[in-house]
């Protein structure tokens, strides 16, 4: 195969010269750096939100998969326990690294496509976008998924400049980390046979085995996931696939959500840049056959159109579509170079004002909350040290044995903050924690202290599995938005085993 000797010019405009792009280089890596130990400092002094708490529960035992997602975001922070303990930085502290890498991923991709004034563009926009910004500190699956999303479209740019068939033994790693991370990756399948077909050239790779062994790596690189559902139902599948086929009323109001959702997880200015980029690739890739604006393209139209139709009939998650905002990175960056020249400075720095601006109000709000609100994300990062210690002297008291629970959100907030003081279990969704060894009988046929939060008190679902309620009283978790109430109930008497598994998801 030809290997390239460098990559492609930026077609938008030249490259600046070696002494500028080496101090703007400088200066972006300072504020990289800078911008990660600030997360660093943030993932260390703020609580765990309900899905961080719970995806730490995955990391106490390895399993195939679980019911909500592929074992990725476990082992990312099974990773972080075992470096830094099992403390808050510990289960997030392969988050910032993840951006960090995810970045330099970002650069060298639109390096090859658009040059390195495009690069560093992209670079800048994606660190003043809010929803990467938080996705820097906060471990999700759509962590690892915006990453290998990331890495297979880095390595499409470097198969496409180089020729060199043994990319495709690379995407296929990453393609298959990817679906280990998040089933949303499934689109990057999608991703790569637009690229392939789009253009005669490209349709010569169909030819090349390195094509198909790296789909087979793919393959079973992801066979965990297929086998852990085969051994139990297909739940996972069933639970996350069944969104696709769901039924709600159609409209367009899910879709003016999203397409606000996109506005302020970007920040308005990037946005509407990235929304002019983006048109401009289309109209490139289309009419020109440009091979940088079909691959931007491709990576961008499957996913970004399957959410406009989703959207259309239900509500699409604002972290759902994360592993589009690279890109939309790049087509911010095209975005400026495609305005006259006068304003590109100032649009670029108002852009980036704004999204740092917004990042920043995010930040002081998570340390020090500057509003009150029940619909606040951030309230389920405080009180629970102690509310877990006024908890545990509860139990003590009425001599419960263990904990009980009836949502995974207090579960796994519980489980945290109580660690091995005592045992606690949900009642309900038990394929949730399938991994987990089972409750000793002698424990499970004593009292249980039942806690969960007022609105989600199940009073039925006690009924059916213990034979003695008895109310406890209430106890508030402060959390900066006037506290959140929490009931406890002394249950006891066991009409059937409390633990057994059920269907229910």
């Amino acid at each position: 195969m030809d290997v390239a000797a460098s990559p492609a010019p930026s077609r938008i405009h030249p490259a600046a010269g070696p002494r500028n792009g080496l101090a703007a280089n400088n200066v972006l890596l300072a504020v990289l750096l800078g911008l990660t130990a600030v997360r660093f400092a943030i993932a260390s002094f703020t609580g765990l939100v309900d899905d961080e708490a719970y995806y730490r529960i995955w990391s106490l035992a390895p399993s195939l998969s679980y019911l909500d997602h592929p074992p990725m975001i476990a082992w990312v922070i099974g990773a972080g326990r075992a470096i830094a303990g099992d403390s808050t930085l510990g289960v997030r502290l392969l988050a910032p690294i993840i951006l960090l890498l995810g970045t330099a991923v970002l650069w060298r991709t639109a390096y090859l496509l658009y040059g390195p004034d495009i690069g560093r563009r992209a670079v800048w926009f994606l660190l003043a976008m809010p929803l990467l910004a938080v996705g820097g500190i906060i471990v999700t699956p759509d962590l690892p998924s915006v990453l290998f999303a990331g890495l297979v479209v880095w390595g499409l740019a470097e198969l496409d400049r180089s020729r060199n068939a043994r990319w495709w033994l690379a995407i296929g790693l990453f393609a298959g980390l990817g679906l280990v991370s998040k089933y949303t990756n499934l689109f990057l399948g999608a991703t790569i046979l637009l690229w392939l077909l789009a253009t005669p050239d490209n349709r010569k790779w169909f030819r090349a085995p390195e094509l198909w062994v790296g789909g087979i790596m793919a393959a079973l690189i992801a066979s965990p996931v297929v086998i852990w559902n085969a051994e139990h139902g297909w739940v996972s599948f069933i639970k996350q696939f069944g969104r696709v086929g769901r039924e709600g009323k159609a409209g367009v109001g899910y879709l003016v959500e999203l397409i606000g959702g996109f506005a302020l997880l970007e920040s308005p200015l990037i946005a509407l840049l990235a929304l002019g980029g983006f048109i401009g690739v289309l109209r490139r890739a289309i009419s020109d056959r440009s091979r940088s604006d079909v691959l931007l393209a491709a990576a961008i139209v499957p996913m970004l159109l399957y959410f406009c139709i989703h959207a259309l009939h239900d509500r699409v998650q604002g972290n759902w579509p994360g592993p589009l905002y690279p890109s939309f990175a790049i087509c911010a960056a095209l975005g400026v170079a495609a305005l006259p020249v006068a304003w590109r400075r100032t649009a670029f720095i108002s852009a980036l004002a704004l999204g740092f601006a917004m990042t920043s109000v995010i930040y002081i709000h998570a340390l020090h909350p500057l509003f009150s609100s029940p619909k606040d994300p951030t309230e389920q990062m405080r009180g629970w040290p102690a509310l877990a210690d006024a908890i545990e002297k509860k139990r003590e008291e009425t001599g419960a044995a263990w904990l009980a629970t009836s949502s995974y959100a207090t579960t796994g907030q519980l489980m945290s903050a109580i660690k091995v003081r005592s045992p606690v279990a949900q009642l309900d969704e038990r394929i949730r924690y399938a991994f987990l060894p089972s409750l000793p009988e002698t424990v499970v046929n004593r009292p249980a202290l039942y806690v969960e939060l007022e609105r989600r008190v199940d009073l039925p679902l006690l009924k059916s599995k213990f034979g003695k309620i008895e109310k406890i009283g209430t106890l508030t978790r402060h959390n900066g938005s006037g506290g959140a109430t929490y009931v406890l109930y002394l249950v006891s008497a066991p009409i059937a085993p409390p633990l057994a598994m059920d269907d229910k998801f």
